[in-house]
């Protein structure tokens, strides 16, 4: 058998003083491996019918002796009856005949002996110290039932056999194995353990038959039975005859070993419920004792009880407790809801008041402004009417008379005109307005060129003491009164918080960007580290990306370096353009001369771009992103002034997804309160 690039073999036979014949091992074949030569002096000395692991196998010369010695020693394996060994090993018993190797690793493994078939046979056997084991050398253990092996407690005897050092059986040692160990079961009941086996704690176990131990069950209780029939006037009775009862009620020690090795059987027996009490009910000392028990398990069950009731009692007293706090709350708040509803009536009733008489003014005043009017409209057709008559009476009396019918003029409402849409900014204005808001936030010129060239990607990030003044300074230059002002704190959690802010006019904002997409509309998001903007964020940036929000909605933020802070995670902070302004910021804003056209990405300037990045440290897709972001700053600019600008957001970026630290961490990560 090979195990792991190993063979087990088995030493056959010894020839002269260090030659050894052995056969290769095989799973349940005694004697059919394949025969080889050895002068390996481990295996030699370990003797006939030793097993070895070896490991290594080397092909070795042919070994030589003398004929007579060959001749001896091939007597000596045909005439032993312990090997049957085949023909081609009776016939070339002497060196030189079979193939000579030697090892590199050699190992003795331990044999047990498991034979096939009834253990009883087994067990008499070893108990009359005859059992026959097929093997010269001595084994390590013996399964005498399944999963139960003698590790100990058993010898080789004289004549070969193997027997018990104890004769009975009735509290034998025996062993299980713990684990599973790789073994060779040949077919005369050898087990060859191949690795080594790990051996239980050996304990006592009763090996005899079943019929043997309820015998000494049956014989236990009929032996308790007689102890009941001690008459109680065993003291009246001739000594000899009290002392023949006397011993037939003793126990000797070995009739206490066998009580022993049956307790677990006896206990299990319903009838020594019946005698034990009898029998022990007769001993004054044990009356004593259990009535000292019982009064002292009622003692017991007296304290349980009480300490029981005392807690159930004090959790009810204090659920009472509670529940008259409640009781008393809800008095209180019925008796205040009684005195809001009372007070809350009589007011209803004195504004119903108000209200009626304010109706009954308002309508007399209209009744008696329409009896006004009516009235100076019959006096002006009256007077109509004698200007008509004067007028009549100067004219031909052949000419007819001509009926005037009064006619009402419509009152037509003139529209209130709308309000002309803001205009666009020319060139001149936005550069205008770009140097103007690099003086008040205190950014360079290309970096407020980078805001306006990735507030519709992503979101740039003002930081600093003042960053929020300045967020809001880039945002109305942009889109002027349009201009959302949303500033951050801890209620803001979603996206419905943010819109439904009226102060901040950001739906607003949304709805114009939406009318008009030709146009760039501004949000200034104000002190973004102080709410968690990992619930809205995204959102929008992933709403805006996809349509949902207008593509020209620009986001510009801030970060403040004080107050409670909420840290940002990482899956957010790939959203931001943080910019950290270089020198102070001046007083003053820049002045809002018009709206900021929606400009297209135009390929010529990509390209461009892509030739400014040109031996930059960058991969192909940053290096595509940069292109495009710097491929949007306004056209009077040139690409390499804010080329530096986006290679400090590219590494931003960086080091945000290999999770290294950065020098703006402290503004979103690294919060300390």
């Amino acid at each position: 058998m090979s195990v792991s690039g190993k063979t087990v073999y088995r030493v056959r036979q010894l020839v002269a003083h260090d030659v050894a014949i052995i056969a290769e091992v095989k799973d349940g074949e005694a004697h059919r491996g394949k025969l080889r030569e050895t002068r390996d002096s481990r295996i030699t000395l370990g003797g006939t019918d030793s097993f070895w692991l070896i490991g290594g196998e080397k092909t070795d010369s042919k070994l030589v002796v003398q004929k007579d010695g060959i001749s001896s020693m091939a007597t000596r394996i045909r005439a032993s009856s312990v090997f049957e060994l085949p023909k081609v090993v009776n016939d070339n018993a002497g060196p030189g005949k079979f193939d000579a190797v030697s090892f590199t690793t050699v190992t003795r493994l331990t044999v047990g002996y498991s034979p096939q078939g009834a253990s009883e046979k087994l067990l008499s056997a070893l108990s009359q110290g005859t059992l026959h084991i097929p093997l010269e050398a001595p084994v390590s253990a013996i399964e005498v039932r399944p999963g139960h092996w003698l590790t100990s407690g058993f010898e080789a005897l004289p004549t070969g056999r193997y027997g018990l050092r104890q004769q009975s059986l009735r509290s034998v040692a025996t062993a299980s194995l713990e684990n599973r160990p790789d073994m060779i079961r040949l077919a005369n009941g050898l087990v060859v353990f191949v690795s080594p086996p790990k051996w239980s704690e050996p304990k006592s176990t009763d090996l005899r038959s079943e019929e043997e131990i309820h015998q000494s069950v049956e014989r236990w209780l009929s032996r308790s039975k007689a102890a009941l029939s001690l008459p109680g006037d065993a003291g009246s009775l001739e000594p000899a005859e009290l002392l023949r009862l006397l011993a037939d009620r003793a126990i000797s020690e070995e009739e206490k070993a066998d009580l022993a090795s049956i307790a677990g059987r006896l206990s299990k027996r319903s009838e020594l419920a019946d005698i034990l009490p009898e029998i022990l009910g007769r001993d004054p000392t044990f009356r004593d004792r259990l009535a000292g028990f019982e009064e002292s398990e009622k003692a017991r069950l007296r304290t349980e009880l009480e300490e029981q009731l005392r807690r159930e009692t004090e959790v009810e007293s204090a659920r009472l407790a509670a529940l008259r706090i409640e009781v008393a709350d809800a008095e209180t708040k019925l008796a205040s809801f009684s005195h809001r509803e009372a007070l809350l009536r009589s007011e209803t009733e004195k504004h119903e008041e108000v209200l009626r008489s304010r109706i009954s003014s308002a309508a007399e005043g209209i009744r008696n402004e329409s009896s006004r009017e009516t009235a100076a409209i019959r006096d002006e057709v009256a007077r109509l009417r004698d200007d008509m008559a004067q007028i009549a009476t100067a004219v031909p009396a052949a000419a007819e008379p001509v009926a005037l019918v009064p006619v009402a003029a419509a009152q037509t409402e003139e529209p209130i005109p709308a309000a002309p849409p803001p205009r666009f900014a020319s060139d001149e204005q936005r550069q205008k307005t770009l140097n103007e808001l690099a003086v008040a936030t205190g950014l360079t010129l290309p970096e407020v060129a980078a805001i306006v060239a990735t507030a519709t990607d992503v979101v740039p990030v003002l930081l600093g003491s003042d960053s929020a003044a300045a967020a809001v300074d880039i945002a109305t230059a942009f889109a002027g009164d349009d201009a959302a002002i949303v500033f951050c704190d801890p209620t803001k959690i979603s996206l419905t918080d943010l819109l439904n802010d009226e102060h901040s006019g950001l739906r607003e904002a949304i709805d114009k960007a939406k009318e008009r997409p030709e146009a760039l509309f501004a949000a200034a998001i104000c002190s973004i580290t102080s709410g968690p903007c990992e619930y809205w964020l995204p959102q929008i940036i992933g709403m805006r990306r996809v349509g949902r929000l207008p593509r020209n909605l620009a986001l510009v933020a801030s970060a403040g370096v004080d107050g409670l802070r909420v840290p940002i995670p990482d899956s957010t902070l790939r959203h931001l353009f943080p910019l950290k302004p270089a020198k102070a910021p001046r007083p003053g804003s820049a002045k809002f001369e018009g709206l900021w056209p929606m400009t297209n990405l135009d390929q010529e300037r990509v390209r461009e771009a892509v030739d400014v990045l040109a031996g930059r440290e960058l991969e192909g897709s940053g290096m595509q992103a940069v292109a495009r972001a710097l491929a949007r700053i306004p056209s009077w600019m040139q690409l390499s002034d804010a080329v530096l600008v986006f290679l400090r957001q590219a590494k931003w970026l960086a080091a945000i997804a290999a999770g290294h630290e950065h020098e703006y961490d402290e503004y979103f990560i690294n919060i300390e309160g």
